[in-house]
């Protein structure tokens, strides 16, 4: 046979508590807490049955604490300093003195475009702080997330979804095609007939963007060949330097190796897909004021990502027409 659930206590009459204890008056506590002394009364009844006690009896000089209530005063009081001290206080977070880790899921092209704003951002403001990027599936991702395990996510993460996840958008991409300079076949262009008869390096890396462009060529019934399936992005660009093979790959790699003397940009013979990239937090973390500081410092850094868009070419709408 189960036990009666113990009954609820409001912390508050330990105030009233304190207050009649220090004032010896019900009136005097009532002003001191800001309350109508009809109201204290209430509450001071309220904690008298819950404590099996009476806690405070008229005399002379006033309300006059029982034996109970004087053994309880010094545990009570310390219990509200606690409350006070460490529950009600609002948390402070000083970035300049902060020696916390933060710790961010990224893909390893996530990496490269916001590690170093990251980076940047602490260097100017929070110099004793540091990074960690981590990378899980998603959902390690999304637990770690909601048990503060890891600070935020950035990238592309079509998976994180639902109430308990926010997030800001923080860059349109799309996608590019690399060749060597000197292809033998390819100038500023590729005709359909190219893209469909020359060899492709494809990756199948553990980011979720390559599956855009994917479900992209099967609505548009458009084939490849494929030549190689590799999962590292960053070997792409000596691949295809190294072969006739072309590579269709996120638009921000392309614009990394930009100035790379054995590799250009090749215009598609059709417009690609774009996808959005997004800062990610856990709802927990939403009022966290470290967790608050370092999306606030990233946001100030991503303007130019946040502004970009993709011309009906898959470059980049503020590029330099060739």
């Amino acid at each position: 046979m189960g036990q009666d659930a113990a009954p609820r206590f409001d912390l508050n009459l330990l105030r009233v508590f304190l207050a009649v204890y220090d004032a010896k008056s019900v009136g005097g506590a009532a002003q001191a807490l800001n309350m109508s002394q009809p109201g204290l009364s209430t509450a001071l009844a309220r904690l008298r049955k819950q404590l099996g006690d009476p806690l405070f009896l008229r005399g002379a000089s006033g309300m006059e604490p029982t034996s109970r209530a004087r053994s309880l005063a010094d545990s009570v009081r310390g219990i509200m300093r606690a409350v006070d001290a460490e529950v009600l206080k609002p948390p402070v977070f000083d970035p300049t003195t902060s020696t916390r880790e933060f710790r961010i899921a990224l893909t390893d092209i996530a990496e490269g475009i916001y590690l170093p704003i990251a980076l940047r951002a602490l260097k100017e403001n929070a110099s004793r702080m540091s990074l960690r990027s981590v990378f899980m599936s998603p959902r390690d991702l999304e637990e770690a997330m909601a048990a503060g395990e890891v600070d935020m996510a950035a990238g592309f993460y079509p998976d994180i979804k639902g109430s308990a996840f926010m997030h800001r958008r923080i860059a349109l991409h799309s996608f590019a095609c690399l060749a060597a300079a000197r292809h033998p076949e390819l100038g500023e262009r590729m005709t359909p007939e190219q893209f469909a008869r020359l060899p492709h390096v494809v990756v199948e890396a553990t980011g979720r963007s390559q599956e855009v462009f994917d479900r992209f060529l099967q609505r548009r019934q458009l084939q490849r060949d494929v030549v190689l399936r590799t999962p590292h992005f960053m070997s792409v660009p000596v691949i295809v330097a190294e072969s006739d093979a072309v590579a269709v790959v996120p638009q921000a790699l392309a614009d990394f190796i930009i100035d790379h003397p054995r590799i250009k940009q090749v215009r598609l013979p059709f417009r690609p897909p774009t996808f959005q990239a997004n800062l990610y937090w856990h709802r927990s973390a939403h009022t966290d004021p470290a967790n608050q500081w370092l999306r606030q410092a990233l946001i100030r850094e991503f303007p130019r990502l946040q502004a970009r868009a993709y011309d009906r070419n898959g470059r980049a709408a503020n590029a330099p027409r060739g």
